[in-house]
């Protein structure tokens, strides 16, 4: 709509960026309708894989720093978390065009997922409730994101981590914030 990206529904640009010269048939409409289903599996079946980053993240350091302040906890596990994760992006991981710009625009991500995240955890009690949103965002929001855009216009601001995923973020974000939702229930 903006003119940024161009979406690929059939994935074929995507699977020529990843594999360049290989040529691969189209696929079939039907499969396509699977997507979905797939998606929604890779993301519980990988739950279980994130239970050490989310316990590193929103069961150990957000739970305890600046305790009885969860925005200020998830704002600082945020930060620490984007820049733990320079190493992987400077080397293109998440933004392949952007990979400098990215340690500026990762962070702020980050930060954002950690609210949301730390939202879950708290009404929860649960970390896996955390785990299977961590698994929903890099299952749906990325594999999908890619597949579809891949090629078709710039990772820095078609990424669900990106300019544009800031939008639905920031926005539920700011409904947490704002309705006092991250506050510790009673």
């Amino acid at each position: 709509m903006l003119g940024i990206a161009y979406p690929d529904f059939t994935f074929q640009r995507a699977i020529e960026a990843l594999a360049p010269g290989t040529k691969v048939p189209a696929i079939p409409v039907f499969i396509l309708f699977l997507v979905p289903v797939y998606l929604l599996i890779a993301a519980l079946f990988s739950t279980f894989f994130l239970f050490g980053e989310e316990f590193g993240w929103r069961g150990y350091p957000q739970m305890r720093l600046f305790s009885g302040q969860p925005l200020l906890a998830a704002i600082s596990t945020g930060i620490i978390w984007g820049i733990w994760h320079y190493p992987i992006n400077i080397r293109g991981y998440n933004f392949p065009d952007h990979p400098v710009l990215g340690l500026l625009v990762f962070p702020v991500t980050t930060v954002m997922l950690s609210i949301i995240f730390g939202w879950l955890r708290l009404r929860s009690g649960s970390i896996w409730t955390a785990c299977l949103a961590h698994a929903a965002t890099n299952s749906i929001g990325a594999t999908l994101t890619m597949s579809l855009f891949l090629g078709g216009g710039d990772s820095i601001l078609f990424s669900y981590l990106g300019l544009i995923g800031w939008i639905p973020l920031g926005a539920l974000c700011l409904w947490i914030v704002l309705t006092g939702r991250l506050k510790t229930p009673v």
